[in-house]
């Protein structure tokens, strides 16, 4: 009978317990919590690094003792994650569940916001996942169907492992080729366009239960100024912003945007603030994130946004070389901003005391005023509504774990996974240029040329899967060079013995195309090698293997494809049918269609202004955005 009781006391605490669990409210949560409590809830760290015995920077892949400490102490809002943090499916997994474990050993804790970066294309963080071809190369296949069909892949693979956010998509609009950081990240430089791909991105995303914020607001893409170096600047006026930029931001937030990302970037001609620069001591404008007109006035006001607001990386160069620690988490909070986002690097271990000093000296501000305490509070209500809305007041569960450990392994970067990329990314190659170079020949000899080691195994792999289609002869030798680590005379044999070389460019930026300098070494290469070819009566291909815009820059080549995407292989594919590390898959998409013949259906979703031949845009476009042979 004793037995009994104590079974039936027990079922009714539980009963008590979930029932309050139950009955807690975002209002009831924030009516208990203590000022460090709200600071913190408004902090996403991240734990990228940490530094080892011998003083060097490792790769965060298992719960370390330093960080249960911090995560035990502080109820943050959320954590970021990185590639340090996925190298391989099962960490991953075990490292999301460990950190929510830390979180949750405080009673009463809401679930941590589980965050990463998976654009797609040149941002991945998944280690053994699917890098799909990127947001440009989406631009350029123009159909809905396949972006949303990249979401629901991409966002499947993010799930499975634990993460509950990605920041993105990207829906800037590159119309500035000498933009550094976007470029290939943008759909293309049409605004209605971006609109469109970002919107059945978000369904992609949504579809396969992970949740979303897209970036930069109010827009990067025409910037000539890197913020994670520097401060940018844009000019524009608030008309000229909604007729272009705010078109993709406004249709994705009618769409169920998540949350926005903010940029780092001064809109002088919106906010009118000033700061002074404790790098320069001059007077410099205050940035998006930190501009209470831009993310309040008019992303919640004028566009209606009623998702979470969350900066961009506070410890990017545009912020943090030029604000005060302290000063940024007052203007960005009063601003309107919902989730502060790598406040510090804690890479370190004075890193990590520096952070837990942040959240204290917060609080401490906040409680002596200088700080706006309804600010706070109406930031961390959203967080926690947000929280409500997606079932994060409930305490973290593990679950079965292992079961998920097994699912991520099959899963994310799957033989599967990996096909479907190849088929998106041939669908995106773009074929600008044919004079009497295409069809290839198959009773003529082909070498391929890539600038970086890296693309080789991208380079003989197309090949592979040229010849495994049956497209090439099975014995027919085309061999794969590194540009960089031919001699002169090697080149000269091969351009005099070779009818048909294709040549990869990887350019990232506009000033890598100037062969008078150093960052233009491989275009300076690339121009030797087509005019050896030439003068050996060959034919030469070039494939824009990252920023299209150098299509402009080599008008001497027979044939121009562009690609999109130039990141390369550090394994061959081949010798595993899962647990393969990321790879690119334009180049070996564009090298298989020329090699086979197949049609490029590809369309630029860009316009290519004219160059000349130091890299240096001229008036004029080239190719106009939707070209395509």
């Amino acid at each position: 009978m004793k037995k009994y009781i104590s079974i039936l006391q027990a079922c009714l605490l539980m009963l008590t317990i979930g029932t309050g669990l139950a009955e807690r409210t975002p209002e009831t949560i924030l009516a208990g919590m203590t000022t460090e409590q709200k600071v913190a809830q408004l902090i996403v760290p991240s734990f990228y690094y940490y530094t080892n015995a011998e003083g060097k920077k490792v790769g965060v892949q298992e719960m370390r003792p330093e960080i249960e400490k911090l995560l035990t102490r502080y109820g943050f809002g959320g954590v970021i994650f990185n590639l340090q943090n996925a190298q391989t499916n099962e960490l991953a997994v075990r490292l999301v569940d460990a950190v929510q474990r830390a979180n949750a050993s405080v009673e009463g804790r809401t679930r941590l916001i589980t965050c990463i970066d998976q654009e797609g294309g040149y941002v991945t963080r998944l280690g053994m996942g699917t890098q799909m071809p990127g947001n440009m190369a989406l631009g350029a296949v123009h159909d809905l169907s396949v972006t949303e069909k990249a979401g629901r892949l991409m966002g499947s693979e993010v799930r499975t492992i634990g993460y509950d956010v990605t920041f993105a998509p990207v829906v800037d609009v590159n119309n500035n080729p000498e933009n550094p950081v976007i470029g290939i990240r943008s759909f293309g430089d049409n605004p209605a366009d971006v609109a469109e791909q970002g919107m059945a991105m978000i369904r992609g995303l949504h579809d396969a239960g992970v949740l979303l914020g897209i970036k930069h607001f109010p827009g990067h893409g025409d910037t000539d100024t890197d913020s994670h170096t520097g401060l940018p600047c844009i000019t524009k006026t608030y008309e000229q912003l909604k007729a272009f930029e705010l078109i993709p931001f406004q249709a994705c937030i009618d769409a169920g945007a998540d949350m926005v990302m903010t940029a780092h970037i001064v809109f002088p001609e919106l906010e009118t603030g000033t700061y002074r620069s404790i790098q320069t001591g001059e007077e410099i404008g205050l940035p998006a994130t930190l501009s209470k007109t831009i993310l309040t006035d008019i992303l919640r006001g004028d566009m209606g946004f009623k998702g979470l607001i969350v900066t961009d990386s506070l410890v990017m160069d545009a912020i943090k070389t030029h604000f005060d620690l302290l000063d940024v988490a007052k203007l960005t909070i009063e601003a309107g901003a919902d989730l502060i986002l790598c406040p510090l690097d804690t890479a370190t271990p004075e890193g990590m005391r520096a952070l837990e000093q942040y959240v204290q000296d917060v609080a401490e501000r906040v409680d002596g005023g200088t700080i706006s305490a309804e600010a706070v509070d109406a930031a961390v209500l959203r967080v926690l509504s947000f929280k409500a809305r997606h079932g994060m007041l409930m305490p973290y569960e593990s679950g079965d774990l292992e079961a998920r450990v097994q699912q991520a392994t099959e899963t994310v970067g799957s033989a599967e996974h990996h096909a479907e990329e190849f088929e998106i990314a041939k669908a995106a190659v773009t074929l600008v240029k044919n004079e009497q170079m295409l069809p290839l020949k198959t009773d003529e000899r082909i070498a391929i040329l890539v600038p970086y080691a890296s693309e080789v195994k991208s380079a003989e792999y197309a090949v592979m899967l040229a010849k495994q289609a049956g497209k090439v002869p099975a014995d027919m030798d085309i061999p794969v060079f590194h540009l960089s680590a031919m001699t002169v005379s090697e080149m000269v044999k091969l351009c005099g013995e070779t009818e048909n070389i294709l040549v990869v460019s990887t350019a990232y930026s506009l000033g890598e195309l100037n062969p008078d300098t150093k960052s233009g070494s491989d275009s300076a290469l690339l121009d030797t090698v087509i005019t050896m070819t030439h003068a050996a009566g060959n034919r030469i291909a070039v494939i824009s293997a990252q920023l299209p815009y150098d299509v402009a820059r080599y008008p001497a080549a027979d044939a121009v494809v562009v690609s999109y995407g130039a990141r390369g292989m550090n394994e061959d594919p081949r010798d595993r049918q899962n647990g393969i590390l990321q790879y690119g898959p334009n180049i070996p998409a564009a090298l298989y269609l020329l090699l086979s013949g197949e049609k490029m259906q590809g369309r630029l979703p860009v316009s290519i202004p004219n160059m000349d031949e130091k890299g240096h845009l001229l008036e004029g476009i080239l190719y106009e955005e939707g070209f395509g042979l």
